[in-house]
């Protein structure tokens, strides 16, 4: 077989694969949205192991996995299982969140517990090495009619917020 056979066979499957790995995030929402889904079946089955390796490199940075376990079991345990989940928003942010830079997805969810009742999760996804990776989760109970706060998006909407990302200073 010819060099520039070769040459060209490795440069077409290259470019072949290319539209895969320059993918932004932006075009991968109903992948973000199977991402979240996905990952909050792991953590809805006490597979809290795998639900740490889905995690995203900054995650790992701020949050050991025996920690990750521990705040999971002691948080998911006594609530029971998941009854009924309805995702009621999700945002794309581009240009970081709370601190971190890249491009992040936060999807919000309207779920009851058998022994919680209603309660609102949050799911937080990072862009990275071309697809969603977990980024956080936080769960609790729904705030009370009496609450003053902000109504929740409505259901199934996109969100693109693109407050420029602040870096802090330097020390």
């Amino acid at each position: 077989m010819k060099p520039t056979l070769v040459l060209a066979g490795i440069l077409c499957f290259l470019f072949g694969a290319m539209p895969k790995v320059l993918a932004s995030a932006e075009d991968q929402i109903d992948n973000a949205l199977a991402a979240s889904k996905a990952w909050v079946a792991q953590i809805d089955a006490g597979q809290y192991d795998e639900s740490y390796a889905f995690g995203c490199g900054a995650m790992h940075d701020k949050v050991p996995q025996d920690r990750w376990t521990q705040v999971l079991k002691a948080l998911r345990t006594p609530w029971g299982p998941v009854l009924s989940r309805k995702q009621i928003s999700h945002i794309y942010k581009p240009n970081g969140w709370e601190g971190s830079e890249g491009e992040f997805m936060i999807i919000t969810y309207d779920t009851s517990f058998k022994r919680l009742g209603p309660a609102t999760e949050v799911v937080v996804l990072k862009w990275e090495d071309g697809k969603w990776r977990g980024g956080g989760y936080n769960a609790g109970a729904k705030a009370s009619p009496d609450d003053d706060s902000p109504p929740p998006p409505p259901p199934n909407t996109t969100e693109i917020h693109t407050e420029p990302h602040m870096k802090p200073p330097p020390k």
